[in-house]
C-alpha cells in the first residue's frame, strides 16, 4: 500500500497562501475565502503546486458580502419605486374607529325617486331632482323627468348609465378641509376635490359647500336624508367661522353685521347673528344660521372690508377640535344622535 509522504513545509505555506484556481471556483461562480487553515497536502504522486503553473494564472473575482458593497458597485438598471415618498394631504388620525350605521328600511313602500338617489349616497335630494330634470335618471331602461315619480326596490335606477344600489350601511365623517380643494365629488376642469383628499372606497358626499379657499369643518356622508334636512333652510343649521381681515374691525361695522344687513350685490336681508372681535384685531368670529352663497364674503363686503381667510371652526355642532387641515375622522354614534335630533329625523337603534 502506498504510503502518503507529507509536502515540505515551504510547499505547505505556498499551497495556503495560493489563490484558488477558476476550475476549483466553477464556472460563473465566486471562489470561496481562504479560512486560514492548512488544507491536507495532496498525494505523493501529484505534482507540487507551484506558482508557475498555468491553472493559477487567471485572478478569480473577490467575493464580497452584500453589505461590502459600495454604491458603485450595485447596479443601476434596477426600476425605481413607484411608491410616494410623501405623505398625503389627507390623514385619518390613528385612533379613530369606522362607525357605521343600518340602512334606512322603507317597509318595502315605494318611495320617491329622489329620495332613492339620496338613500343610495349618490347626491342630496336637492341635487337630486336636478339631476331627474336634467334627464340624468333612467329606471327600467326609460328616462324619467318626473320629480315625484315613486320606485319600488326591485326596480333598476341608472344615472349616467351606471346602475345605483342603495348603501349597506351609513357613514359620517368630518374633514378639516384643506385649502383649493372643490367641495364636488367631480370636477370637469379635473381640479382637486375633497373626495380626493379623503381617498376613501366608500361613496359620500360634502353636506353643503365651502368655497375652494375657504378650509373649515366639513360634513360628508352617504346618508342623502340627513343632508337633505341639514341643508333645508328651515334647519337653521349653525356655522361658525373665523374671518381674517386686510384691517381692524371696528365696533360700529360689527354691530351692523350682527343686526343684519342688505347685501350689495342683491339686496338680500340676512338674519340676525353673533359675532366678537377677537384679541388681534383682525379677526372676527361670527355665528350664522343660513347658508347663502359666499355669505360671509358678502357679509363683510357690505360693511366695507375684505375677506383674506376664512376658516369655519364649527358645523351643526361638530368642532374642528385638534384636526388639522387635510385631517378627518369618523363620527360617534352620540354626534351623529345629535344630528338627527335636530335635523328632526330619528336615529335608528343599533
Amino acid at each position: 500500500m502506498p504510503t502518503r509522504t507529507p509536502a515540505p513545509s515551504s510547499a505547505r505555506q505556498k499551497f495556503t497562501r495560493e489563490k484558488p484556481s477558476a476550475s476549483a471556483a466553477g464556472k460563473g461562480r465566486p471562489a470561496p475565502r481562504p479560512s486560514g487553515k492548512r488544507f491536507a497536502t495532496p498525494k505523493s504522486s501529484a505534482a507540487p503546486v507551484s506558482e508557475s503553473s498555468p491553472k493559477n494564472t487567471r485572478t478569480p473575482r473577490p467575493v464580497r458580502g452584500r453589505d461590502d458593497r459600495s454604491s458603485t458597485d450595485r447596479p443601476t438598471d434596477r426600476p425605481q419605486s413607484t411608491r410616494p415618498t410623501t405623505r398625503p394631504q389627507s390623514t385619518r388620525l390613528p385612533a379613530d374607529r369606522k362607525q357605521t350605521f343600518p340602512k334606512i328600511d322603507t317597509g318595502g313602500e315605494p318611495i320617491r325617486l329622489n329620495r332613492f338617489i339620496a338613500m343610495c349616497g349618490e347626491a342630496s335630494r336637492r341635487k337630486a331632482d336636478e339631476m331627474i330634470a336634467n334627464g340624468e335618471v333612467a329606471v327600467n331602461g326609460a328616462i324619467v323627468t318626473e320629480l315625484g315619480f315613486k320606485v319600488n326596490r326591485t326596480d333598476r335606477v341608472l344615472i349616467g348609465g351606471r346602475m345605483i344600489h342603495q348603501a349597506k350601511s351609513q357613514i359620517y365623517i368630518l374633514m378639516n378641509k384643506p385649502k383649493d380643494a372643490i367641495t364636488t365629488n367631480a370636477d370637469e376642469l379635473h381640479r382637486r376635490t375633497v373626495i380626493d383628499v379623503l381617498n376613501l372606497k366608500d361613496r359620500v358626499f360634502a353636506v353643503g359647500r365651502l368655497d375652494r379657499n375657504t378650509t373649515g369643518a366639513l360634513l360628508l356622508t352617504n346618508d342623502g336624508d340627513l343632508a337633505t334636512r341639514l341643508m333645508h333652510p328651515s334647519s337653521e343649521v349653525q356655522k361658525d367661522y373665523e374671518a381674517t381681515l386686510s384691517e381692524k374691525m371696528s365696533h360700529e361695522a360689527l354691530e351692523k353685521l350682527k343686526a343684519g344687513l342688505r347685501l350689495k350685490d342683491t339686496g338680500e336681508r340676512t338674519r340676525p347673528c353673533e359675532g366678537r372681535v377677537l384679541d388681534d384685531g383682525y379677526t372676527v368670529w361670527l355665528s350664522i344660521h343660513e347658508g347663502k352663497n359666499r355669505q360671509v364674503h358678502r357679509m363683510f363686503e357690505a360693511v366695507g372690508y375684505e375677506v383674506v381667510k376664512l376658516q369655519r371652526v364649527n358645523y351643526a355642532g361638530l368642532a374642528l377640535g385638534k384636526l388639522k387641515r387635510g385631517e378627518w375622522r369618523y363620527l360617534e354614534q352620540p354626534e351623529v344622535a345629535k344630528l338627527y335630533k335636530r335635523a328632526g329625523l330619528t336615529l335608528q337603534t343599533f
